[in-house]
Protein backbone atom coordinates (compact mmCIF):
# COMPACT_ATOMS: atom_id res chain seq x y z
CA UNK A 1 0.00 0.00 0.00
CA UNK A 2 1.18 3.23 -1.08
CA UNK A 3 -0.14 7.12 -0.31
CA UNK A 4 0.57 9.79 -2.60
CA UNK A 5 -0.62 12.84 -2.59
CA UNK A 6 -0.92 15.54 -6.02
CA UNK A 7 0.24 18.13 -6.38
CA UNK A 8 -1.97 19.78 -8.59
CA UNK A 9 -5.57 19.02 -7.58
CA UNK A 10 -7.03 20.31 -10.99
CA UNK A 11 -4.98 18.11 -12.81
CA UNK A 12 -5.98 15.08 -11.03
CA UNK A 13 -9.85 16.52 -11.53
CA UNK A 14 -9.30 16.87 -15.10
CA UNK A 15 -8.15 13.46 -15.32
CA UNK A 16 -10.31 11.68 -13.58
CA UNK A 17 -13.83 13.67 -14.06
CA UNK A 18 -13.46 15.52 -17.54
CA UNK A 19 -10.99 12.78 -19.66
CA UNK A 20 -11.49 9.31 -20.22
CA UNK A 21 -8.17 8.05 -18.60
CA UNK A 22 -9.46 6.65 -15.84
CA UNK A 23 -12.51 4.64 -17.64
CA UNK A 24 -11.53 1.32 -18.02
CA UNK A 25 -11.29 1.31 -13.82
CA UNK A 26 -14.49 -0.07 -12.51
CA UNK A 27 -15.49 1.28 -9.48
CA UNK A 28 -16.53 -0.07 -6.17
CA UNK A 29 -18.26 3.00 -4.77
CA UNK A 30 -18.06 7.36 -5.56
CA UNK A 31 -18.74 9.73 -2.12
CA UNK A 32 -19.28 13.14 -3.04
CA UNK A 33 -20.10 15.45 -0.58
CA UNK A 34 -21.31 19.01 -1.84
CA UNK A 35 -24.63 20.34 -0.80
CA UNK A 36 -25.55 17.12 0.26
CA UNK A 37 -24.11 13.32 0.80
CA UNK A 38 -24.40 11.35 -2.45
CA UNK A 39 -23.05 7.66 -2.32
CA UNK A 40 -22.62 5.99 -5.29
CA UNK A 41 -22.19 1.90 -4.77
CA UNK A 42 -20.79 0.52 -8.21
CA UNK A 43 -21.88 -3.01 -7.57
CA UNK A 44 -23.94 -3.93 -10.65
CA UNK A 45 -27.34 -5.17 -9.36
CA UNK A 46 -27.54 -8.04 -11.98
CA UNK A 47 -31.57 -8.31 -12.18
CA UNK A 48 -31.60 -5.13 -13.60
CA UNK A 49 -30.67 -6.64 -16.95
CA UNK A 50 -31.91 -9.14 -18.97
CA UNK A 51 -30.42 -12.62 -19.49
CA UNK A 52 -29.22 -11.27 -22.91
CA UNK A 53 -27.49 -8.07 -21.72
CA UNK A 54 -25.62 -9.90 -18.88
CA UNK A 55 -24.55 -11.68 -21.20
CA UNK A 56 -23.56 -9.05 -23.71
CA UNK A 57 -21.25 -7.14 -20.38
CA UNK A 58 -19.94 -10.74 -19.60
CA UNK A 59 -18.52 -10.69 -22.93
CA UNK A 60 -17.71 -7.27 -23.99
CA UNK A 61 -16.09 -6.35 -20.01
CA UNK A 62 -15.51 -9.13 -18.50
CA UNK A 63 -16.50 -7.95 -15.34
CA UNK A 64 -20.15 -8.06 -13.97
CA UNK A 65 -19.34 -7.20 -10.53
CA UNK A 66 -18.54 -3.67 -10.77
CA UNK A 67 -19.91 -0.70 -13.43
CA UNK A 68 -16.61 0.93 -14.80
CA UNK A 69 -15.44 4.44 -14.12
CA UNK A 70 -16.49 5.31 -17.76
CA UNK A 71 -20.29 4.66 -17.29
CA UNK A 72 -20.18 6.53 -13.47
CA UNK A 73 -17.89 9.45 -14.85
CA UNK A 74 -20.68 11.79 -16.13
CA UNK A 75 -22.62 11.44 -12.87
CA UNK A 76 -19.58 12.15 -10.95
CA UNK A 77 -18.95 15.16 -12.82
CA UNK A 78 -22.63 16.89 -12.45
CA UNK A 79 -22.64 16.28 -8.89
CA UNK A 80 -19.14 18.11 -8.63
CA UNK A 81 -18.74 20.50 -11.60
CA UNK A 82 -19.83 24.01 -10.80
CA UNK A 83 -17.84 27.52 -9.58
CA UNK A 84 -17.79 25.49 -6.02
CA UNK A 85 -15.34 22.84 -4.98
CA UNK A 86 -16.84 20.10 -3.13
CA UNK A 87 -16.36 19.42 1.06
CA UNK A 88 -14.98 16.00 -0.11
CA UNK A 89 -14.69 13.05 -2.61
CA UNK A 90 -13.28 9.98 -2.68
CA UNK A 91 -13.85 6.95 -5.29
CA UNK A 92 -12.54 3.66 -5.01
CA UNK A 93 -11.66 2.01 -8.08
CA UNK A 94 -10.28 -1.35 -8.97
CA UNK A 95 -8.17 -3.27 -11.93
CA UNK A 96 -10.24 -4.46 -14.62
CA UNK A 97 -9.55 -8.31 -14.76
CA UNK A 98 -7.37 -7.75 -18.22
CA UNK A 99 -5.11 -5.66 -16.03
CA UNK A 100 -5.11 -7.85 -13.39
CA UNK A 101 -4.04 -10.32 -15.36
CA UNK A 102 -1.35 -8.81 -17.33
CA UNK A 103 0.79 -7.55 -13.87
CA UNK A 104 0.27 -11.36 -12.88
CA UNK A 105 1.75 -12.56 -16.28
CA UNK A 106 5.27 -10.37 -15.54
CA UNK A 107 7.77 -12.09 -15.01
CA UNK A 108 8.44 -10.37 -11.76
CA UNK A 109 5.24 -11.06 -9.89
CA UNK A 110 5.09 -14.64 -7.80
CA UNK A 111 1.41 -14.60 -7.70
CA UNK A 112 -1.38 -16.81 -9.95
CA UNK A 113 -3.80 -14.15 -10.91
CA UNK A 114 -7.48 -16.38 -9.56
CA UNK A 115 -5.18 -15.85 -6.44
CA UNK A 116 -5.75 -11.89 -6.92
CA UNK A 117 -8.60 -10.79 -5.48
CA UNK A 118 -8.48 -6.63 -6.29
CA UNK A 119 -5.88 -3.93 -7.29
CA UNK A 120 -7.66 -1.11 -6.13
CA UNK A 121 -6.86 2.98 -6.01
CA UNK A 122 -8.79 4.82 -3.49
CA UNK A 123 -8.26 8.67 -4.93
CA UNK A 124 -9.53 11.03 -1.81
CA UNK A 125 -10.11 14.81 -1.91
CA UNK A 126 -10.51 16.11 1.34
CA UNK A 127 -9.17 19.95 2.43
CA UNK A 128 -7.72 21.14 -0.38
CA UNK A 129 -5.62 18.10 -1.08
CA UNK A 130 -6.10 14.66 -3.04
CA UNK A 131 -4.24 12.06 -2.00
CA UNK A 132 -4.30 8.23 -4.16
CA UNK A 133 -4.02 5.14 -1.88
CA UNK A 134 -2.96 2.07 -3.64
CA UNK A 135 -4.29 -1.50 -2.68
CA UNK A 136 -4.15 -5.10 -3.14
CA UNK A 137 -6.88 -8.30 -1.97
CA UNK A 138 -6.20 -11.63 -2.23
CA UNK A 139 -8.46 -14.99 -2.28
CA UNK A 140 -6.27 -16.14 0.48
CA UNK A 141 -3.15 -15.16 2.55
CA UNK A 142 -0.39 -14.36 0.63
CA UNK A 143 3.13 -13.51 2.14
CA UNK A 144 4.42 -12.66 -1.56
CA UNK A 145 4.56 -8.96 -1.81
CA UNK A 146 5.18 -8.95 -5.23
CA UNK A 147 1.81 -7.91 -6.44
CA UNK A 148 2.06 -5.24 -4.13
CA UNK A 149 5.37 -3.48 -5.65
CA UNK A 150 4.21 -4.03 -9.09
CA UNK A 151 0.57 -2.61 -8.32
CA UNK A 152 2.33 0.57 -6.54
CA UNK A 153 4.90 0.84 -9.80
CA UNK A 154 1.83 0.77 -12.13
CA UNK A 155 0.03 3.30 -10.17
CA UNK A 156 3.33 5.37 -10.49
CA UNK A 157 3.83 4.83 -14.07
CA UNK A 158 0.11 5.83 -14.92
CA UNK A 159 0.20 9.07 -13.24
CA UNK A 160 3.45 10.34 -14.51
CA UNK A 161 1.71 9.21 -18.03
CA UNK A 162 -1.00 11.30 -17.40
CA UNK A 163 1.36 14.08 -16.49
CA UNK A 164 0.06 14.43 -12.70
CA UNK A 165 3.17 15.36 -10.21
CA UNK A 166 2.81 13.69 -7.54
CA UNK A 167 4.98 12.86 -3.81
CA UNK A 168 5.11 9.85 -0.96
CA UNK A 169 2.96 11.25 1.69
Amino acid sequence: MTALELKVTKSIMNSLLASEQFDSFLVEEATITTYNTFHIDGHLIRDFYTSEELEEIEQKKKSTLFSYWSDIRPICFQLIKGKKTPVSFKVVLHAAPELTEKIAATPECQVAANLIRSLALSIRYDKGKVTCITGTAFTTFIMDKSVDTLWDAYIRQLLSGFGLDFEES
